[in-house]
């Protein structure tokens, strides 16, 4: 009894289900991004780009620190402040493994 029960169990796993072929699936490979922020200031006007980039970069994004809710995608942008002051710019990069990055960096903005 106990070898029909096991010779029936053998059967059902291995014509049920499907088998699973790997070699079928493709799985993106990325290396994680990352890079710092660098910038060039014209008064209020102000440029920021990847400095230093690496890994597998898909997507860039930029939040100004102004708090104006003005974000700004790419390599590179120019963004304009509506006044002098100190600000924390924040970078976040992403890959299409779903890997993130972000970093921050102080600026200073002059007329």
């Amino acid at each position: 009894m106990q070898h029909r029960f096991i010779c029936l169990l053998v059967c059902l796993v291995t014509v049920a289900c499907e088998p699973f072929d790997l070699e079928k699936k493709n799985f993106p490979v990325c290396a994680k991004p990352s890079a710092s922020i660098g910038y060039t200031a014209g008064t209020l006007d102000v440029t920021f780009f990847l400095e230093n980039p690496q890994g597998n970069i898909g997507a860039v994004g930029w939040d100004p620190g102004d708090n104006k809710g003005k974000n700004r995608v790419g390599t590179r942008v120019t963004y304009t402040y509506d006044k002098p002051g100190t600000y924390t710019v924040t970078l976040t990069l992403a890959n299409s493994c779903d890997d993130q990055f972000s970093t921050t960096r102080q600026i200073t903005v002059s007329n």
